[in-house]
């Protein structure tokens, strides 16, 4: 799926990967995250994912009235307050994303897979 603009001047698309990492970006510079999840195929066991899989860690869902759904999955720090650590990250993703595309963010759904020390 793509975000079309159309103008007199002509089209501008935007694939869902820019989104993707749009909210990669938002959630490494957070406070209290020691990064992305993804669940094992075989197993069904979340792992810390490297610099070049992050993409994993995030889905973006797109919904009928044209606005879009966000899915993080990541592991937080040992110690953090996990509801503000998460509700940091939820505006955060939400203010960056519609600023950078004029693209509404209905919902961004934070999934805690673990804490590490």
């Amino acid at each position: 799926m793509t975000i079309k603009y159309v103008n007199n001047l002509g089209k501008v698309t935007i694939d869902d990967s820019i989104i993707t990492n749009i909210a990669v970006s938002t959630v490494m510079k957070s406070y209290g995250v020691v990064g992305l999840a993804s669940a094992s195929a075989k197993d069904g066991i979340y792992q810390l994912l490297g610099v070049n899989n992050m993409q994993k860690g995030v889905t973006v869902k797109r919904l009928d009235n044209g606005t879009i759904d966000i899915n993080i999955s990541l592991f937080l720090k040992y110690g953090v307050r996990i509801p503000v650590v998460c509700q940091n990250i939820i505006e955060n993703v939400k203010y960056n994303i519609e600023k950078s595309l004029n693209v509404r963010v209905s919902n961004v759904n934070i999934f805690v897979q673990g804490i590490n020390r």
